[in-house]
């Protein structure tokens, strides 16, 4: 009976003086085999076509060589190096996981979503380039978002309510986020920001892409009118829940009741360093600085001291009881 190729190799093998000469390694095998062919003569077939290939896929990207035949190699080796079998040293690889065909089709869904996050990240970028006049604006506009869909996705995202949320949902299903590219650009617009902040906004308060411009802008103008001289969308980007969802009479009377405190200091500049001033009860800290010091004091140190703003807003928080964590605009 005769013998196998592979069985006259390992008899070789045996006979040698080192019985460990080929040491598991595969190529060398390989190599051994492939001589073979050359006293025996060629066999067609599968077999050796794929260990032709897989001679020329390993060597020549090992030594560089030039065979005409690169392209074809590289690829093939790319396909054996992806294929989720044992490696030589017995170790699974890493990127596997589980090896079962439930996890082979969750594995090729989340492939096809970030090839997806992919052209949906270069459409973004396509649209904001268009529209934005410097590349680096572009650029942070395509990760805020991005950054936006996919935390919604994640759930670190939401909106109020159920109906919101299939609302906000469906504007983000579109391969190129159009819609959501342009209804970021309009609010961009009415805020007077750039649509990275528009983004910046809609992340933590994503309703405000499904508000009507006519409430968004109604809401500006009024705010204008309370304080004059103040950048009125700077303040609502700092917290636009709330700033769209309170009463103006409300606000107005935080407003008052700062400017009253301090009628020698400009309070416009000091609401839009620290908008919550706006939102919150600051009445206790108030009294206690107009005990400390006068009218006069707080007016010079306003002219004299450029961080006066700051300074301001953070006694007036830490006498009203608020915690660091509250502080900041």
């Amino acid at each position: 009976m005769g013998t196998t190729r592979v069985g006259r190799v390992v008899a070789r093998a045996r006979d040698a003086k080192d019985p460990m000469d080929f040491d598991g390694d595969y190529d060398a095998i390989r190599a051994s085999l492939m001589a073979e062919r050359g006293r025996g003569g060629f066999q067609p077939g599968i077999a050796t076509t794929l260990n032709w290939l897989s001679e020329i896929s390993f060597g020549a990207r090992k030594t560089r060589e030039r065979l005409g035949l690169d392209a074809l190699a590289e690829a093939y080796g790319d396909f054996l190096d992806a294929l989720p079998y044992r490696r030589q040293n017995g170790s699974v690889p890493g990127w596997m996981g589980s090896r079962t065909i439930e996890e082979t089709v969750r594995r090729a869904k989340r492939s096809r979503r970030r090839r997806g996050r992919e052209d949906a990240r270069d459409a973004a970028l396509k649209y904001y380039g268009a529209r934005e006049t410097r590349k680096g604006f572009a650029a942070m506009a395509t990760d805020y978002t991005m950054a936006l869909v996919e935390d919604f996705e994640r759930g670190f995202v939401s909106c109020e309510t159920v109906e919101d949320s299939a609302a906000f949902e469906e504007m983000i299903k579109e391969d190129d986020l159009a819609s959501l590219c342009e209804r970021l650009e309009s609010v961009a617009a009415i805020c007077l920001c750039s649509s990275a902040d528009a983004a910046k906004m809609a992340y933590n308060y994503p309703e405000i892409l499904l508000t009507s411009n006519a409430v968004i802008a109604s809401r500006l103008s009024a705010l204008k009118l309370m304080i004059p001289g103040a950048d009125v969308g700077l303040i609502l980007r700092a917290d636009a829940k709330r700033f769209l969802q309170r009463d103006i009479p409300e606000i107005k009377l935080r407003f008052r009741a700062l400017s009253d405190a301090f009628p020698r200091v400009d309070v416009a500049r000091l609401v839009e360093y620290d908008p919550s001033l706006l939102l919150i009860d600051v009445d206790v800290g108030l009294k206690a600085l107009r005990e400390l010091w006068t009218e006069e004091q707080f007016a010079q140190s306003d002219v004299d001291n450029p961080f006066f703003a700051e300074e301001l807003a953070l006694a007036i928080k830490t006498l009203s009881g608020y915690g660091p964590d509250q502080f900041g605009g």
